[in-house]
């Protein structure tokens, strides 16, 4: 007979593929030998499997339990029913309900050719049926097995809650743990998670797994004080508690956190004249205690120092946080903020000192500077350039030498280029000092014809001015004026053209020339006077006749400088305009065959610009001559009058040149002597 269609034994569905094609039997087809066994019935091997217990008996009722160990126990047997040891067996299950150990479901059967795999339940909720099938590859063919299990779920119950210590200080931990039943028994480990929460702190490990003796544990991380207690949940919602005490940690300290600001300005002044001292209540774990009432006071009080009229004792907040209002008095000082415990005046602690400035700006301490006071830009008989720049520092104090407070205006005037600070002509004081440029450009001053003025073009007068108090000389030490003190009149400022030190109403230039005015500028609140001002602290300060007589807490302070618009080459003996004096053109002022000293300066009579590259040369007058020269300094550097420059000579005679020359901006020129 052709087999060519399955033949269903039991486990086993067998094929063979080898029938003729048309009829006959099996018999005719000589690539087939039919062994007389399989004629009379096919056998194969077989896959037997059962559901057992931890002890190896079956269980009956195919039930998976939530808490005993069962295990899916195959047998694999080949065609002639012996055991087949070391056979690959395969199992999956058709429901996540149930999880296989190992969870890949694959192994080898023993020597005996025995497999057990244990099989669980996923979870104590998990219900249902599970169809649990087995495959296994034998004598080449697939065999199969199936068997139905049946998962009940598990009844979870929590017994023992426990919370150890009972009391604790807030801050400090606390043990919790719970015995899980599943029916009645024991959780085996890690069959399920309990969740732990309380209203009084932190839980960690929030969700805890049953370990080996059933039981699952967390620690509380105290942050509430109280009566407190612990949740423990489970599958199913089943709940369980437990309950505490947190007490509060007893106060233990005052900590000193900030003065804002830390330095303050005496009552009358500019700037903040309060500070706001913080200190902070803290309990033995370092949190902040609520509640706890601190009393102040203040380690000096010279000048009026007070706590701005507010009450010196506070109640600490949520932040443990209590603060206190100082004010200045009419004196600098420095002062502490002593902060004391209510309940426990052995708790104390002082703030870091609070410092007390004037805070007024001075006309003594009022100053100007120039990182380099002569810059190529040029004047009347010199080649022009714009848009270089020098920095202007202004610098402010009060009488005591303490910077001013930041946000200080200074305002300057020029008479002649662009004072430009972020597009305005002022700047603000931080830590005591501001800056400002001086851009070269037009206008460019032309000289002066007025007695005592200089007649140099290119010399630029700069001014600033800003609020402060006439300096006086404090004969009591209280540290402000007070009637019948000798103070230092001030009258108007003005912008000094001239350099002549006092206020030119009108005059010329010399070339061209030209009709010029000095600038005056009022005082401030109306302040100017009538009466002649001193003329031993003032000169150059005050238009004369403006003083009042009066001190002035609150006027015009004042300081100047002057820049130079220098030109870019060396000024040549007989080669200058007969308006500029002959003391500031170039010369040589000695020479002979050990030095030559010349003075440079350009065909205005000022300086070169500061950065003005210096070299000396030699040049013998005989072939053989070996004449060599060293020059002081390769630069001019910072200055308002024409400089000197000596270069030492070494092995020169009579009729040998002595060149130096100035670099700027990559152009040079240059002051050739012969030596005498």
């Amino acid at each position: 007979m052709c087999l060519g269609k399955g033949l269903g034994l039991i486990g086993l569905t067998l094929v063979l593929a080898a029938c003729g094609g048309g009829g006959g039997n099996a018999g005719s087809n000589p690539n087939i030998a039919v062994d007389p066994v399989v004629s009379a019935a096919i056998k194969s091997g077989s896959v037997a499997l059962t559901l057992v217990d931890g002890a190896g008996s079956v269980v009956a009722n195919r039930s998976l339990s939530q808490t005993d160990s069962r295990y899916l126990r195959m047998v694999l047997t080949d065609s002639r029913g012996a055991v087949a040891p070391y056979g690959r067996v395969t199992v999956t299950l058709d429901s996540a309900n149930a999880r296989l150990v190992p969870a890949a479901g694959a192994a080898l059967t023993d020597g005996t050719g025995v497999l057990l795999m244990r099989i669980t339940p996923t979870d104590v909720t998990a219900a249902g049926p599970v169809l649990v099938t087995a495959s296994a590859s034998l004598e080449g063919l697939v065999l199969t097995k199936t068997l139905d299990l049946q998962i009940a779920p598990g009844a979870v119950s929590l017994t023992g809650m426990s919370a150890t210590p009972l009391t604790v200080q807030n801050g400090q931990s606390v043990n919790v743990s719970v015995n899980v039943l599943v029916n009645g028994a024991r959780a085996a480990s890690n069959a399920l998670a309990v969740a732990f929460t309380s209203g009084c702190g932190t839980v960690s490990p929030a969700s805890s797994l049953v370990d080996g003796n059933g039981r699952a544990m967390g620690v509380i991380q105290t942050v509430n004080s109280g009566n407190c207690s612990v949740l423990a949940t489970a599958a199913g919602g089943v709940t369980s508690s437990a309950e505490f005490t947190v007490t509060k940690p007893v106060t233990t300290d005052i900590r000193f956190v900030s003065a804002t600001p830390a330095v303050i300005y005496q009552a009358g002044s500019v700037g903040a004249k309060s500070s706001i001292v913080s200190f902070k209540v803290i309990n033995a774990s370092g949190e902040a205690v609520q509640g706890e009432t601190v009393t102040a006071s203040l380690t000096n009080t010279d000048g009026g120092i007070n706590f701005c009229g507010s009450p010196s004792v506070g109640t600490s907040g949520a932040d443990g946080v209590v603060t206190f209002s100082v004010c200045a008095g009419t004196l600098p000082a420095n002062v502490q903020v002593r902060a004391t415990l209510s309940s426990n005046p052995l708790i104390t602690t002082g703030s870091n000192l609070l410092t007390i400035q004037t805070g007024v700006a001075t006309q003594r301490f009022f100053d100007l500077s120039a990182n380099k006071l002569n810059m190529y830009a040029g004047g009347q008989f010199t080649s022009q350039i714009n848009g270089n720049s020098v920095d202007i520092t202004a610098y402010a104090a009060d009488r005591q030498g303490n910077p001013v407070p930041d946000g200080t205006k200074v305002i300057f005037v020029s008479e002649g280029g662009q004072i430009n600070s972020g597009g305005q002509s002022s700047c603000t004081i931080s830590s005591g000092s501001c800056t400002v440029r001086l851009i070269g450009q037009a206008d460019r001053p032309l000289g002066s014809s007025a007695a005592g003025g200089d007649p140099r073009p290119g010399r630029v007068t700069v001014l600033a001015t800003t609020v402060g108090e006439e300096h006086f000389l404090d004969a009591n030490s209280n540290n402000r004026y007070d009637a019948s003190e000798l103070f230092e009149d001030l009258g108007n400022p003005y912008l000094d053209d001239d350099e002549s030190r006092t206020f030119s109403g009108a005059y010329t230039s010399l070339f061209p020339a030209i009709a010029q005015r000095e600038k005056s500028y009022p005082l401030t609140g109306g302040a100017s006077g009538t009466l002649a001002c001193p003329t031993d602290t003032n000169i150059g300060l005050s238009v004369a006749g403006t003083c009042n007589g009066t001190w002035d807490g609150n006027t015009q302070l004042r300081r100047a400088l002057v820049v130079i618009f220098s030109g870019d080459e060396i000024g040549q003996p007989g080669g200058y305009d007969a308006t500029i004096p002959a003391i500031h053109q170039t010369t040589v002022l000695a020479a002979s065959t050990g030095a030559v000293t010349v003075r440079l300066s350009d065909l205005n009579g000022n300086p070169l610009p500061a950065d003005a590259a210096l070299t000396v040369q030699t040049f013998p007058a005989l072939p053989a001559g070996t004449c060599s020269a060293t020059l002081e300094g390769a630069t001019i550097g910072s200055t308002i009058e024409p400089t000197q420059h000596t270069a030492t000579l070494k092995s020169c005679v009579t009729g040998d040149m002595v060149r130096i020359t100035a670099t700027v901006s990559g152009k040079a020129s240059s002051l050739s002597v012969v030596l005498p």
